[in-house]
């Protein structure tokens, strides 16, 4: 039904019907009472028939193609008028759900032969794929008796990315060298593997090992050899999308986090020109993206990262890790992304990590969950609360020795809350890269 009674007819035939009641006092007002009502439901057929009809009414959205999660986006919702008389319009989005603008309502006059704009923010909660609905319109008619309705068609399909405004920011800070405000620290270079890049002209403080004495006496000034990290090296991303990365914190997965660790890594070792492959895995191995060096191993790893979904497996780093012994097998930097909950669950992870160690340089980074630390350092009010501290304190000490043996496997470890594993993981590449341990 496109017309349904508007709240002035309602009330009107409310009034009516109390009115009918007092009849039972003063019969002879009927022929009063019976012109009441025909004048009322005489006006409200007129009042139908003059409106306009939905028709004259054409919606549209305007909404990116791409968003990136956590960052607000601006919607807009264009409503076109073609009849002769402005309206009174109400608005409301089939915004997907996940993007968080499903409760916008937008109200406004629209002129006649004119049209109207409105706006609505939505902030992507969840990455993947999402489907557009359609566009619900509601209009007040000539005398307010009536309130049409129409719904417009408008699907469309929108990609929500991990969150890219940290790579804008990561670009920004690096060009003002001001990388340390997201914690990435100025790697040193103090010996390892580097290579020869260029000659410049020697400034107070380089090293004088490096200044070279013949291109000096060309060119009459001292001049210094500029060295850099060997480049090309193979970096594997090996991302767990398991049970456990299921957790979230403050709304957020622990995937989601891992997934915008795993970008930025991505772009910072492209840009420095080594090779990025990745493998994502939980109780079997889903995706393989064979290493790359070239730009466009940027889009291809966010293609495969945006729609990256964790299920409720069990995670096997086993399975994962000889996946890429197999597809893999030269010396690489594996980057494992992942979390484990005790010793008993972590024993067939930690023996796969000491043997992929013999090979490779291993940087395994556990998102850990805060409330476990919270718990352990709580001062107990009640029997049940001096249990749950105890399995607490438990947990937190099996975690630290399944760290301390991969440590002592070789392995790079870092342990900290999904919101911060970000700096680290970078730091910890570098330095592996500028002290040339591959």
């Amino acid at each position: 039904m496109s017309a349904v009674p508007a709240r002035r007819f309602i009330v009107g035939v409310g009034l009516l019907g109390v009115a009918a009641l007092g009849l039972l006092v003063f019969p002879g007002a009927w022929p009063l009472l019976a012109a009441a009502d025909l004048t009322l439901f005489l006006l409200a057929g007129i009042d139908l028939v003059v409106s306009p009809r939905p028709s004259a009414l054409r919606a549209t959205r305007l909404a990116p193609g791409r968003m990136s999660m956590l960052t607000e986006h601006r919607i807009t919702i264009r409503i076109e008028n073609r009849s002769r008389l402005r309206l009174w319009i109400r608005a409301r989005d089939d915004t997907p759900p996940g993007l968080g603008g499903e409760d916008a309502e937008l109200t406004g006059l629209v002129q006649a032969r004119g049209e109207a704009r409105w706006e609505y923010a939505v902030a992507p909660r969840a990455r993947g794929r999402f489907v557009w609905g359609p566009i619900f319109i509601r209009y007040q008619s000539v005398l307010g008796l009536w309130e049409r309705t129409k719904q417009e068609r408008a699907d469309g399909e929108i990609r929500v990315y991990p969150n890219l405004a940290l790579l804008e920011r990561y670009h920004l800070l690096a060009r003002s060298d001001r990388l340390a405000a997201l914690g990435i620290r100025r790697v040193r270079h103090r010996g390892g593997a580097t290579e020869f890049e260029s000659l410049r002209e020697y400034t107070h403080g380089d090293d004088v090992r490096q200044v070279d004495w013949k291109a000096t006496a060309r060119r009459g000034r001292l001049t210094v050899r500029h060295r850099e990290a060997e480049r090309n090296q193979t970096v594997l991303l090996l991302l767990d999308c398991g049970r456990l990365m299921n957790a979230t914190e403050d709304g957020v997965a622990k995937l989601d986090h891992a997934v915008n660790a795993a970008l930025l890594l991505a772009h910072v070792a492209l840009a420095r020109g080594d090779r990025v492959g990745l493998c994502t895995f939980s109780g079997k191995v889903h995706e393989w993206l064979v290493p790359r060096g070239n730009l466009a191993q940027n889009r291809l790893i966010a293609e495969m990262l945006y729609d990256l979904s964790g299920d409720f497996t069990e995670s096997d780093h086993g399975r994962c890790l000889k996946f890429v012994a197999a597809r893999h097998p030269k010396r690489s930097l594996l980057v494992v992304l992942t979390d484990f909950v005790d010793a008993t669950t972590a024993a067939d992870m930690v023996a796969h990590l000491q043997l992929a160690a013999r090979r490779h340089v291993v940087l395994f980074a556990a998102l850990k969950d805060a409330f476990l630390d919270r718990a352990a350092m709580s001062l107990p009010a009640t029997d049940r609360d001096g249990f749950r501290k105890a399995a607490a304190v438990d947990l937190v000490r099996e975690r630290a020795e399944v760290l301390e043996r991969i440590r002592h496997a070789g392995g790079f470890v870092i342990d900290a809350e999904p919101g911060a594993i970000t700096p680290p993981i970078i730091n910890t590449y570098l330095e592996v890269m500028f002290g040339g341990l591959l």
